[in-house]
């Protein structure tokens, strides 16, 4: 697998659930970079994230729909197939680390929950 790092907005707010003894985040983040191609933007591409154990717990209150975020770990790419029968291609992080880039609602404010790095 490979590992990822991007940075967006987070587009729905997180879900913790329990998982067996641990606890799983789950929510999805928007790439904020996108692609110029003959005068358009294509679209960003999205992204669902998993984050486990105690860093989802401490996430859990930090993170909201529009938090701007970078979303550090392994990327699985699977197929799917929507309710109208069009397929595509899922992008998944899994066993993200989070750094908090600015709190939705907030200027340019910068602080980490954890070291991506």
């Amino acid at each position: 697998m490979a590992n990822i790092s991007i940075t967006g907005n987070i587009g729905r707010d997180p879900e913790l659930r329990q998982a067996g003894t641990s606890q799983v985040l789950k929510f999805s983040v928007a790439d904020s970079e996108y692609i110029y191609s003959k005068g358009e933007d294509a679209p960003g591409q999205w992204y669902s994230a998993e984050v486990w154990g105690k860093q989802a717990e401490r996430l859990a209150g930090m993170l909201a729909k529009g938090t701007k975020v970078t979303v550090y770990g392994q990327l699985v790419q699977r197929p799917y197939t929507s309710k109208a029968g069009k397929e595509g291609i899922s992008m998944d992080i899994k066993d993200g680390r989070v750094s908090i880039v600015s709190p939705k609602g907030s200027p340019a404010a910068s602080f980490s929950d954890s070291a991506p790095f």
